[in-house]
């Protein structure tokens, strides 16, 4: 990763220029509010994720050593992993919904 000095980083929540790094999973972000958001947003996934899960994690695996197309038709008919789906793109662009 490039340093916090490279015009090319930005904040992980606000795209803002950083200033730290998180310790856990060291990407960028500007702020204690920010610090928060990212660390909530990680908590929220992680609580989902592969750790709670076996399905999830095999469903996962196997996604990343086959056919990606074709098996993400059959696991967006499974509800555990449109739910992780859901969680991901939350964090990426959250709803102007869930941030009231």
């Amino acid at each position: 990763m490039a340093s916090l000095n490279s015009s090319a980083v930005v904040c992980v929540i606000c795209l803002e220029k950083p200033k730290y790094r998180c310790p856990a999973c060291r990407v960028p972000y500007c702020s204690v509010g920010c610090f928060r958001k990212h660390k909530g947003e990680s908590a929220a996934l992680r609580s989902l994720l592969l750790l709670f899960s076996p399905h999830l994690r095999q469903l996962m695996v196997s996604l990343n050593q086959g056919d990606k197309a074709k098996l993400m038709r059959v696991y967006m008919q499974e509800p555990l992993f449109v739910e992780f789906a859901d969680c991901c793109l939350w964090i990426v662009e959250p709803s102007q919904d869930k941030d009231s």
